[in-house]
C-alpha cells in the first residue's frame, strides 16, 4: 500500500508542470527584457555586492519565477553539465534583477537530496555561503531510495542492495571508463519521503523529477503576468515587431532571429503596456520605471501580496 498523499502530490507536480510549460518562454522573455532595460541603473550596485550578497539577494527575492534549464546563460548550463553530471535538474528560476536559482536532486552519491546552486545575471557561478562546498551545503533530504535498484551506466547493468553498493559501482564505472555519467533506472522503482514508513513507487524519470518537486511545494508555482495584446517591441536593428497574441509573438521573434545577423540583442518593450494578472486585472505601465515597480509590487510570491498594495505608478483596475 503506497502513501497516497504523495502519489497524489507527484501526479499533481507532474500535470502542473505540463501546464506552466506554455507560459514560461512568454515569462522569461518579458524577465530578459527586465535585465536589459535595468542593466544599466543596476551595474554599479552589482559590481559592489559581494557574492554572499548575491546568493542572499537571489534565493529572497519574492519576484523570481521559473523558467526552463535551456533558458539559463550557456555558461551556467556547461558549469551544471560539467559538475553535476549525475544530478537531475529540478527547476531553474530567474531573479530579474540578481541572477539564477538552480535546484538539482542527487541521483547517486546522495541520491534524494536537493541542491541549490547559483548564477549571477552573465551566468557566473557565484562563490559558496561561509565557504563550504556547493554540493552540500544546500542539500535538503528529500526521499531514499527502496533497495533493491536496478540501474544501468551506458552499456552495463547494476543492481545494488544499499548506498554502499550504490557509491561502489558508480566510482567504479568511472574509474573503468572515465566518463561521467547519471545512473539510467530501471523503472518502476520505489521512494520513501522523510517521516513517511510508506513507499511511493516512481515509474519513469518525469515521475522522478515531480517527486522532487512535490519537496519544495508550491511557493514558486505561481505565475506573475503577461503582456495585453497587441504588444510592440523595438528589435536591435531598429524595426517595429507588434504581436496580437502569445504565439504570435514567440513566432515573430523566432523568424527575427533566424535571419538577423548582427549582434544578439534583446528586444525592447515599446511603451505604454498592458500587463495582465492572473485574478484578470490589468496594470498599465508607461515606462521603464513603472515596468521595475510593477515587478516589486505584484510579483511577490504568496503571502506577501499584502505588502505589496498600493506601490505601483500604474493603475491596476
Amino acid at each position: 500500500m503506497f502513501k497516497e498523499v504523495h502519489k497524489e502530490k507527484i501526479k499533481n507536480k507532474f500535470h502542473s508542470t505540463k501546464i506552466r510549460g506554455c507560459m514560461k518562454k512568454l515569462l522569461l522573455m518579458f524577465a530578459l527584457i527586465f535585465i536589459v532595460i535595468s542593466c544599466d541603473d543596476n551595474m554599479s550596485y552589482m559590481e559592489e555586492m559581494t557574492d554572499l550578497q548575491l546568493i542572499e539577494a537571489i534565493a529572497n527575492d519574492p519576484n523570481k519565477f521559473e523558467v526552463d534549464g535551456v533558458d539559463i546563460p550557456q555558461a551556467s548550463q556547461f558549469v551544471v553539465a560539467a559538475e553535476y553530471y549525475d544530478y537531475m535538474l529540478i527547476s531553474a528560476e530567474i531573479s530579474p534583477e540578481h541572477g539564477y536559482l538552480i535546484s538539482m536532486g542527487d541521483m547517486a552519491l546522495d541520491a534524494g537530496d536537493v541542491t541549490e546552486i547559483f548564477f549571477a545575471k552573465d551566468g557566473r557561478k557565484l562563490g559558496n555561503r561561509e565557504g563550504m562546498d556547493d554540493r552540500k551545503r544546500h542539500n535538503k533530504r528529500c526521499f531514499k531510495f527502496v533497495f533493491p535498484l536496478t540501474f544501468s551506466l551506458g552499456e552495463t547493468s547494476y543492481t545494488v542492495n544499499d548506498y554502499k553498493e550504490f557509491r561502489a559501482a558508480m566510482k567504479a564505472h568511472y574509474e573503468e571508463t572515465g566518463e561521467k555519467q547519471r545512473p539510467a533506472f530501471a523503472f518502476p522503482i520505489q521512494i520513501q519521503f522523510k517521516g513517511e514508513e510508506e513507499a511511493v513507487a516512481v515509474n519513469s524519470d518525469e515521475e522522478l523529477k515531480a517527486a522532487f518537486q512535490s519537496c519544495r511545494g508550491e511557493q514558486n508555482d505561481k505565475k506573475c503576468f503577461t503582456f495585453g495584446f497587441p504588444v510592440s517591441f523595438t528589435m536591435p536593428d531598429g524595426s517595429i515587431l507588434t504581436a496580437d497574441d502569445e504565439e504570435d509573438l514567440e513566432e515573430k521573434m523566432k523568424a527575427f532571429y533566424e535571419s538577423y545577423e548582427g549582434r544578439k540583442k534583446r528586444p525592447r518593450v515599446v511603451f505604454p503596456v498592458d500587463l495582465m494578472f492572473e485574478d484578470g486585472s490589468s496594470l498599465t505601465v508607461n515606462s521603464v520605471q513603472e515596468m521595475k515597480q510593477a515587478w516589486r509590487d505584484n510579483c511577490r510570491k504568496r503571502g506577501n501580496d499584502d505588502e505589496s498594495e498600493g506601490g505601483s505608478e500604474g493603475s491596476r483596475s
